[in-house]
């Protein structure tokens, strides 16, 4: 008996630990309005030094002004319990979603300006969504 409990305790272990997807640039993941503030200085930080700090950007774009924009993403999303109960998952099911975003506008080769942002949401899936 107990080597039956041991091993139901485990695969829910195992099971629970592969229900969260992580999308995007992970430099984001734990990143806090205070630690970009240390990283990016309007005015003086560069392209070269978001490079360093990011990587890349996932999305270059201009604004209606003509300043270069980059933006960064970091999506991850939750397995909602309900996708765990037999039968209800197929119906009602989903996850839950944060999304992390960080735009950089840019005068030149300097910051100009820099927004983080996090948003709550969900992604419904099944039959009754």
């Amino acid at each position: 008996m107990k080597v039956f409990i041991i091993s139901l305790l485990l695969g829910t272990i195992v099971l629970f630990t592969g229900c969260a997807a992580k999308t995007g640039n992970s430099k984001l993941a734990e990143a806090t309005n205070e630690s970009v503030s240390q990283t990016i200085i309007k005015g003086t930080s560069t392209k070269a030094d978001l490079r360093r700090s990011f990587g890349e950007p996932q999305k270059v774009d201009f604004t209606e002004s003509g300043l270069e924009k980059w933006e960064y993403s970091f999506i991850r999303k939750s397995q909602k319990a309900i996708n765990f109960v037999p039968l209800a998952g197929a119906f009602v099911g989903g996850t839950n979603d944060t999304t992390k975003t960080l735009l950089v506008i840019f005068k030149g080769d300097v910051v100009e300006n820099y927004a983080l942002s996090t948003a709550q949401g969900e992604t419904k899936a099944g039959l009754f969504q």
